[in-house]
């Protein structure tokens, strides 16, 4: 897809030129007097405009992938590069901005602030960011109908159905055109109808050039992704890929 087409969609033109990967991340915590080895020499590789998917079972290091592969933590050991960055070499300040400007975080629950509509819920991220009222209710506008809830723009989250805050929380994570969608356990509070609603939009999302990596213990829900990668004890191995499933 152009840069041109990639506009049009919604897509950051940069998501052309993504790049991530991970070599040798490995990752401790202290409990107690031991030592918990969390990840082990884990590596992953990405290009632009893949789907893939973590799927592991409760335990395996999943979640603290996710927190790494999000910048919301720190490797303890190896080197982590996202779109050109060296992320262990960053400051706190400047892994905040990274996960505002290239990150689009999709939650479990959707994580939508009960007293504000749906439009106030995707404007967060932009008034954050510092971007003037008229334009980010406009973007948030454009989010909003692309996930289909034009009509809902002035709801609260207690309004919605599931599959509905769950698409509001997808307009929110594209809102500051990131070049990555993470998603984690995004059908896990959904109905199985409901859940495959929300994966055809990941998928369309994917089809536009979105970068997207969803962590999940659902094999079926796994499978929506073009390439799954296994993660069990901390240690991450190929899945391959799912284009013919």
């Amino acid at each position: 897809m152009s840069a041109q087409a990639l506009k049009r969609a919604g897509a950051s033109p940069a998501a052309e030129g993504c790049f991530f990967k991970m070599e040798k991340i490995n990752k401790y915590y202290q409990m107690g007097g031991e030592r918990a080895h969390i990840l082990r020499d884990v590596d992953l590789s990405l290009e632009a405009g893949e789907y893939l998917s973590v799927l592991g079972p409760s335990g395996s290091g999943k979640s603290t992938l996710m927190n790494i592969i999000g910048c919301l933590d720190v490797a303890t050991s190896g080197r982590y590069t996202l779109n050109g960055r060296q992320i262990e070499d960053m400051s706190e300040v400047e892994l905040a901005r990274l996960r505002s400007r290239e990150i689009g975080f999709i939650f479990q629950n959707s994580q939508l602030l009960p007293r504000l509509t749906a439009q106030k819920n995707v404007e967060l991220p932009l008034i954050y960011a510092g971007v003037a009222p008229g334009k980010r209710r406009e973007r948030a506008r454009q989010m909003l109908e692309r996930v289909g809830l034009s009509d809902r723009m002035g709801h609260y989250p207690n309004q919605l159905s599931g599959g509905q805050q769950q698409r509001v929380a997808i307009a929110r994570a594209l809102v500051g055109n990131p070049t990555l969608l993470l998603a984690d356990e995004p059908t896990g509070a959904l109905d199985q109808k409901t859940g495959r609603q929300v994966m055809a939009l990941f998928e369309e999302l994917n089809a536009e050039g979105r970068t997207v990596i969803m962590i999940t213990h659902d094999m079926h829900i796994a499978a929506f992704a073009r390439r799954v990668v296994h993660i069990i004890d901390g240690e991450l191995t190929e899945g391959g890929d799912t284009n013919d499933a």
